[in-house]
Formats: structure tokens, C-alpha cells, sequence
């Protein structure tokens, strides 16, 4: 294996809410934490796994997107809502072969929904604004402290529809007028927004 996609495949350990999608197009949100050569344990649903034999992890590294696809070997019991999956990694590439992901400039309004936030409390809303946007992440600027780490959905308009987002900040800054700069990587979003986002950034590019 590349030393590029090693790499990516080691920085899988410690994400939560993976995009993770079976052989037959569920999605489940996936938790991995441990990597022990090429294999992957994994928190998922318990309850939502019947038929899943593969599943195909999709996630960023910076600005790189990647694409991993695994057999599911084992599911063990964790808990009445959560099974430890053990997932053998069947290939793993870039997700557009040598290319960053696109980002549009949008500069458009949202609401930010606090999920694990250190300086807000869990559920609160604010007004955002969305200054530029990926497949893989979105920058937005707040009036509100932030920290790395921060988790939180993000719901904007985008072809005259809503989109939600989940991310996970990566750095906070603090910009103009008290306003927090925030770079986030997503790390949750449905495949239906995805190529609302996906057409969005190829009209702009």
C-alpha cells in the first residue's frame, strides 16, 4: 500500500460518523477505533446491520476525499444499540484520482445547530454564514467562540432546497467584528445532498 493511502487508512481510527454505505446502498454511520494492519473495528447500529456484508467508507484527509470498501468478517455485541464490526479492507483510493476536492465560494446564511460544543450547549441554534463549501468541508464565520473539535449540522439552502451537514471543526480563528472563522471537515451528509454540493462546486469551478 502507498504510503498516501496507508496514511488515510491510519486516520480512520478516532473519527466518528463516517459516512459508511453497504453493498445495497444503506447508510450507517460508522465510529472506527482501532486499525490493526488491514483491518478496521468499528462501531455500528446493531440494529441496522442485517444483510450488510460491505461496506465502503468515504472520508477526507485535508482536502483529499477517499474512498475505502471493506468485507465485514465479524459483528460482535457491544451494546443494545451498537455492534463492534470487524471490517477487512478490501481497496482503498482517492475519491477523484489526484485531485482537492472543489470549493465554491457561497457566502450564504445558515443556522448551526450545536452537537458537542465546547462554548454552546447541546441543540442550541445559530445564525451562521457559510463562506465556501466542498464535498469535503465548508468554512463559515459565527458570532460565537469556537474550538477545534467542536461538532455541530450545518442546514443551508442550495437548488432552492435544504441541505444538512454534519462537520467537525478542524481550527477557529477569530476573524473581523468578533466573528469566529471556522474550518470544518463533514463528516456526515446524505447522498442526495452530496450531489446538490457536488453540482454547486462544478458550476462555480
Amino acid at each position: 500500500m502507498e504510503g498516501a493511502a496507508a496514511r488515510a487508512l491510519a486516520s480512520l481510527p478516532g473519527r466518528t460518523g463516517v459516512s459508511a454505505t453497504s453493498q445495497e446502498g444503506k447508510q450507517l454511520p460508522c465510529d472506527p477505533f482501532e486499525l490493526d494492519g488491514l483491518t478496521l473495528r468499528a462501531y455500528l447500529p446493531r440494529l441496522q446491520m442485517g444483510g450488510v456484508e460491505q461496506l465502503t467508507l468515504r472520508f477526507a484527509v485535508g482536502d483529499q476525499p477517499w474512498t475505502a470498501r471493506f468485507e465485514l468478517t465479524q459483528a460482535e455485541y457491544h451494546s443494545f444499540e451498537q455492534a463492534i464490526a470487524v471490517l477487512a479492507l478490501v481497496e482503498i483510493s482517492e475519491d477523484g484520482p489526484g485531485r482537492q476536492a472543489a470549493r465554491v465560494e457561497m457566502h450564504i446564511p445558515a443556522v448551526m445547530t450545536a452537537i458537542f460544543c465546547q462554548y454552546a450547549v447541546e441543540g442550541n441554534e445559530y445564525d451562521v454564514r457559510v463562506d465556501d463549501l466542498s464535498e469535503t468541508g465548508v468554512q463559515l464565520s459565527i458570532e460565537l467562540q469556537m474550538v477545534a473539535g467542536d461538532e455541530f449540522a450545518l442546514t443551508f439552502t442550495l437548488e432552492e432546497r435544504k441541505i444538512t451537514i454534519q462537520a467537525k471543526a478542524v481550527k477557529a480563528e477569530m476573524g473581523a467584528y468578533g466573528r469566529a472563522v471556522v474550518g470544518a471537515r463533514i463528516t456526515r451528509v446524505s447522498d442526495r445532498d452530496l450531489l446538490a454540493i457536488r453540482r454547486a462546486t462544478a458550476t462555480a469551478g
